[in-house]
This record gives structure tokens, C-alpha cells and sequence, in this order.
């Protein structure tokens, strides 16, 4: 088995653009103690989803591909991979996602 990224130049650009749209959108979401939290959570979601797109390979054939990324695959492994890696950062760096003060 040989371990390949086959991803094309337009495939690696949607792969990113919604990685920062997804860093972009919780960053946005209840309040946020860090201003680089978009940063980590995108890189998790980019991560989450070139592994999802090029190593679950069941979907490659049946699902939508665009330009060698299978985006099923891509997009559930970003959001499951960003979501934690959000929820992880969110509470590490004291934020909350409701907004104003809270009571103890």
C-alpha cells in the first residue's frame, strides 16, 4: 500500500478556503480569551480533512471528488477533527461560548 496525497492545486485551495471559513465562523461564535483561536481551529479542520479525503477511500469512487479531494469524506473529517480541536482551544484559553459574563 503506498501512501499518496493526490490532491490538485484547486482541490488543496477548497481544502483551505473552508478550513478558514470554518476558523473564521467559530472564532465568531460565544467568546473567544484568544485572538488565534480561528488559526488552531482552521489548521484542525484542514487536517481532519486531508485525512478523511485521502485515506478513506470508500467514498473516492462513489461520492463527489473535485480536483482529488473526495469532499464527503473531507468535510465530515474537518468538522469532527476542528470541532474538538475547537472545543479543546475554547476551554484551554478560558473562553465560553455564550455571550457576557458568567455567574459561578
Amino acid at each position: 500500500m503506498e501512501l499518496t496525497i493526490a490532491l490538485g492545486l484547486i482541490g488543496w485551495a477548497t481544502l483551505f478556503a473552508a478550513a478558514l471559513l470554518f476558523g473564521v465562523v467559530m472564532q465568531l461564535i460565544g467568546d473567544t480569551r484568544a485572538g488565534f483561536e480561528w488559526l488552531v481551529d482552521a489548521a484542525g479542520f484542514a487536517v481532519g480533512g486531508l485525512i478523511a479525503s485521502e485515506f478513506i477511500t470508500a467514498f473516492q469512487e462513489t461520492g463527489p471528488v473535485f480536483d482529488g479531494l473526495a469532499l464527503v469524506p473531507a468535510l465530515i473529517g474537518g468538522l469532527v477533527v476542528g470541532l474538538i480541536v475547537e472545543v479543546a482551544t475554547r476551554l484551554l484559553t478560558g473562553g465560553h461560548y455564550t455571550q457576557g459574563t458568567m455567574s459561578a
